[in-house]
């Protein structure tokens, strides 16, 4: 409650006043960053008990990804305030995406589905992936080398997809029983929702 003054303000700056204020603050701060991943992961959960699971979010994801470098290859020179919104989206579509294979997908599919070499390989294809985008960040947008260095990441990114989706994606999928898949959906939910 607060106290009044001897004019009827009230006096919010009293020592109970702030450490409440800041309470609340500690704990709206925790809420908003704890809570997203928690419901994520449930959602996820969810989703593969539906039938629809976390492969089908990742192919997702791709075809996202895919389009936002489609748009990217097909900039004028001149439209550099474009490009610099595309990347910026690419780069945060891709960072929550990565994560999500990084710290779930590659793991499972080394350890379950005995591809050790192809989790490897898609993790060095994350890291050439990265070092593409970092170039084109600092880059200027009016480069004309700008576009070959999409075309590259574009071909990459394209490569990479490819390797999922008809090789590791199947392997993994056939390597997991419907209670293994469940909680990787839900873990690459929660793992995506930290980024975005």
């Amino acid at each position: 409650m607060a106290r009044y003054r001897s004019d009827g303000s009230a006096d919010w700056l009293s020592a109970r006043g702030l450490a409440m204020m800041a309470g609340g603050a500690v704990l709206a701060l925790a809420a908003s960053r704890l809570l997203p991943p928690v419901v994520a992961q449930m959602a996820g959960s969810a989703r593969a008990a539906s039938g629809r699971d976390a492969f089908d979010a990742l192919v997702d994801d791709h075809r996202n990804i895919q389009a936002l470098l489609s748009e990217m290859v097909q900039t004028p020179i001149d439209s550099t305030v474009r490009r610099t919104q595309l990347l910026l989206r690419l780069k945060r579509r891709l960072a929550a995406h990565a994560m999500a294979e990084e710290d779930v997908v590659y793991p499972m599919l080394h350890d379950q589905a005995h591809k050790e070499e192809d989790a490897k390989h898609l993790y060095g294809e994350h890291a050439e992936i990265k070092m593409h985008l970092f170039t084109l960040e600092r880059m200027p947008k009016d480069d004309p080398r700008w576009l070959a260095v999409a075309h590259d990441l574009k071909r990459i990114v394209d490569g990479h997809i490819r390797q999922e989706e008809e090789i590791d994606f199947p392997a993994l999928r056939n390597s997991l029983d419907q209670r293994e898949t469940a909680v990787m959906s839900g873990s690459v939910a929660r793992e995506k929702a930290l980024i975005l």
